[in-house]
Formats: C-alpha cells, sequence, structure tokens
C-alpha cells in the first residue's frame, strides 16, 4: 500500500497545476481579464462548489462501470482541458465574461462528478484507522507543491505578457501527469455493501444529515466572501501577484508542517475536534481583515499567511475525512447528497455575498490616516459567519471526539499553570482521549478548590 499511497501523492501534486487556476490570486486575475465585475466575480468563485451537486449523479456512473479509476480519469480529463481552452479565447482576444463562466460551469460539472467517485475510491483504500495519517501526509507534501506551482504561475503573470495563456497551457501538461500516476493507485473493488443505496435511506439517516445541513451553512458562510480576499489586494490596494506569491508560500510552508502534526493528533482526538478548531482560527482570520488596508497589509498578510495555514490545514484535512466516517456506507451517493447541499449553500452564500460587496465596493473611509474599504467590513461580516457554523458541527455525532472547549481548556490549563515538565500531560491527553480530559479538568477543579481553601485560611 506505500507504493499506493506515493502515486496518491503524486497525482495530487500534478492535479494542482488544474486546481491553482480556479483559486487564489491566478484565478481573481484572469476573471478581471476577463471583464467580471465585483458580482460576477462573486458568482465565479462560487461555481466550483455549486457545481456539487453533480455528485449525485456519480453513483450512476459507478453502478454501470464499476471502475472507479477510469472514471475518475475520464472526469479529470474532461474538468480540466475544458477550463484550459480559455487559451484559444486569450489568443483570439475574446474576453467576454460570458466564456469565462461557461468554461468554469462545464470543467466544474465533471469536477464534481470525478471528486465523489474519488471519495468513494478512497473509503475503500484507506483503512479508517490510516486516512488521518495518510491524507495528512499527503496534504504536507501538496503543500510543498502548492507553494511553487504559485509562485510558477505569479511570476509568469507578472513578467510575461502572455502569462495567462502560459500557464493555462502548463496546467494541461500537469493534467497529462495526473492521470498517468493515477493509473499506478489500485482500483480496489467497489464494495456490494456500497451501492444502490436509495436516497430516502440517506435521507433518513439523521446525523448524516445534520452534517449535510452543516456543510450547506459552512459553504453558505465561506462562499460569502471567498473570492474577495484577493480581490482587494489587487484592486484595492495595488499589491503584486509576487508578493501575494510570497505570503502564499510562507503560508504553504507552514501548512506543510502542520498537516503533519494533525493527520497524526486527529487520529486521537477526533477529526470534528479539528474542524472545530479550525473554523474557530478562520473565524479571526477573515475578522482580522478588516483591518486590511494600504498602510497595514504587509504586517497583516504575514499574520494571515501563518494563520491561515493552521486553519484551512485543519479544516481542509478534517472536512475530507469527515464525510467518510459519518457516511455508513462508501455508496457515492453519500458524498453526492453532502456536496449538492454544499452546493446550495455555495449559491445563497455567493449571490449574498456577491450584492453586499456591489453595495459596499462604493465606500471608503479615512480615519486619521487608517483607511476603510466597503470591502473590509464584507470581512467582518463573514467572520462572525463562519464562527456561526460552529454550532451547527457540534450537533453531529462522531465515533471519536473530545469537546473542543474542554481539550483547549485542559491543554492550556497544563500548558501554562504548571512548569514546562507538565507539558508531558499534553501529550498524554492526545494518547488518552475524553477520559483524559476529564481527569484534568477533575484534577484542574480540585487544585482551585485547594488554592480557594488555603487563601480562605489565610485570611
Amino acid at each position: 500500500m506505500k507504493k499506493a499511497y506515493l502515486f496518491l501523492t503524486l497525482e495530487g501534486i500534478f492535479s494542482l497545476f488544474y486546481a491553482l487556476l480556479i483559486q487564489g490570486p491566478v484565478f481573481t486575475g484572469l476573471a478581471m481579464l476577463f471583464n467580471l465585475d465585483e458580482f460576477l466575480l462573486s458568482v465565479a468563485a462560487a461555481i466550483p462548489p455549486m457545481m456539487q451537486f453533480f455528485q449525485l449523479f456519480a453513483s450512476f456512473f459507478v453502478q454501470k462501470y464499476r471502475k472507479r479509476r477510469f472514471l475518475v480519469n475520464v472526469f479529470n480529463a474532461f474538468s480540466r482541458f475544458s477550463f484550459a481552452s480559455l487559451v484559444v479565447f486569450l489568443l483570439l482576444e475574446k474576453t467576454e465574461p460570458l466564456i469565462f463562466i461557461v468554461a468554469l460551469v462545464i470543467s466544474q460539472i465533471f469536477a464534481a462528478l470525478s471528486s465523489s467517485t474519488w471519495n468513494s475510491w478512497m473509503r475503500d483504500l484507506v483503512p479508517p484507522e490510516e486516512r488521518g495519517r495518510v491524507f495528512g501526509n499527503r496534504n504536507m507534501f501538496l503543500s510543498i507543491g502548492n507553494a511553487l506551482i504559485i509562485y510558477l504561475y505569479s511570476s509568469i503573470v507578472d513578467h510575461f505578457s502572455s502569462g495567462f495563456v502560459l500557464v493555462l497551457l502548463i496546467s494541461t501538461v500537469g493534467t497529462v501527469l495526473s492521470i498517468l500516476a493515477m493509473n499506478k493507485i489500485p482500483d480496489v473493488p467497489v464494495k456490494e455493501t456500497g451501492t444502490g443505496i436509495p436516497l430516502k435511506v440517506v435521507f433518513k439517516d439523521e446525523n448524516f444529515m445534520k452534517f449535510v445541513f452543516f456543510t450547506f451553512y459552512w459553504n453558505m458562510a465561506v462562499t460569502f466572501s471567498s473570492a474577495f480576499y484577493h480581490y482587494h489586494l489587487l484592486r484595492n490596494l495595488g499589491v503584486d501577484y509576487t508578493y501575494i506569491a510570497y505570503m502564499m508560500i510562507v503560508n504553504n510552508f507552514v501548512a506543510m508542517l502542520v498537516y503533519r502534526i494533525l493527520g497524526k493528533v486527529s487520529d486521537r482526538v477526533g477529526h470534528k475536534t479539528i474542524a472545530e478548531f479550525g473554523i474557530t482560527l478562520a473565524s479571526f482570520v477573515s475578522g482580522m481583515w478588516f483591518f486590511m488596508n494600504t498602510n497595514t497589509y504587509r504586517t497583516l498578510m504575514i499574520a494571515d499567511a501563518f494563520l491561515s495555514s493552521i486553519a484551512w490545514s485543519a479544516i481542509n484535512l478534517s472536512l475530507a475525512i469527515l464525510p467518510m466516517e459519518v457516511a455508513f456506507e462508501s455508496d457515492p451517493i453519500f458524498f453526492g447528497l453532502n456536496a449538492s447541499f454544499a452546493s446550495a449553500g455555495s449559491l445563497i452564500g455567493s449571490f449574498a455575498g456577491g450584492i453586499t460587496a456591489k453595495f459596499l465596493s462604493g465606500i471608503y473611509v479615512n480615519l486619521h490616516g487608517f483607511e476603510i474599504f466597503g470591502l473590509q467590513l464584507l470581512f467582518l461580516m463573514a467572520g462572525i459567519f463562519r464562527f456561526s457554523a460552529v454550532f451547527f458541527l457540534r450537533r453531529v455525532k462522531v465515533k471519536k471526539y473530545i469537546p473542543f472547549r474542554a481539550f483547549m481548556l485542559s491543554t492550556l490549563s497544563v500548558t501554562l499553570r504548571r512548569p514546562v515538565y507538565r507539558i508531558l500531560d499534553v501529550y498524554l491527553l492526545l494518547k488518552r482521549g475524553n477520559e483524559r480530559v476529564r481527569e484534568l479538568v477533575g484534577r484542574s477543579k480540585r487544585r482551585e478548590s485547594n488554592t480557594d481553601e488555603q487563601g480562605g485560611k489565610q485570611g
């Protein structure tokens, strides 16, 4: 299996050449090149999650053909080559917004079919007890690839007049390499108990539907502002692509370390705990962007590079694994239904965010040298919106879970209130889970009680 996991990682790295075209500053710059305004940019940024609705149809293809590796490769080829076809329109100097939107929609329909099929395949390929480690290590190497490729793309766009044409062509090479690497991963048989489950059975699974609603709400919260972070830097603050790339490199190398740690920790304390941690931190980061202006962006972008790398490492890892854990079978119908609700949430969030951004875009205030652009208010709203998603996640039941608040309070209590040698307790906490949390909380309360009694006697 080690060889299979190696090629799984290589396939992921090669896929980044396409993935980085539909996110980040290159995506924003390409959208601006096709003359998308604030509202259309919000819609475009939400198309990838919106098209996840089509994951529902992946179950049909898996049941009919039963060769998931073949299906993933076919879907990926249609997805990535259709978006790369934008190079033709750039060469013909046809840059209408509709062309960009249509190419992105077609691309993401096939990407959605690929994603659900891939999730079903991975659920059968990677044992549950190894998922945190395997996908944590994979994401660690993807972070390295992410940093190198985003720097390559940003440098090309900054230094070549036809930079966007070149990056689109490079992405096609990456697609070919990813397909070759995918062919080295075993196409394990579809489990008989994991096929043909009616949709109504999934709807009756109360716990899974709680997770589905969380997914809906979380995607709504994310897409409310996701299109505008790099847009704010490029349009309002005039930051160049290369500087943004430097910060993304820092972000990805920090994420590389975080993924390695979280991959081990999440298997011990539970993926839901890690998800709560990531969402809470991502909410704080979005609120921090309220202060992002021409005077503060260099300092805050550094802080963002570190904090957002930790937050999104936790979110990406845990939310990739949680559907596998909550679903009781590997049928793509589970992942498709979850993705379809994510699609609906993204649609609502993107329209709400786009309308709000359009309304706020004309606002500019200078308070004694402190600049406030309208979009900074949007980021503050988004931070509150994101944090509220935690309350919906808490309703989802999982096999392994340490309440986030108890985990953090116990960890901080042990770390801050005792000498350095007591940090060993933190390690034991990760090893022993809920039982250790209760023990540490009880010990902390007894210590506080004893302190109060001694103080009373002295008084």
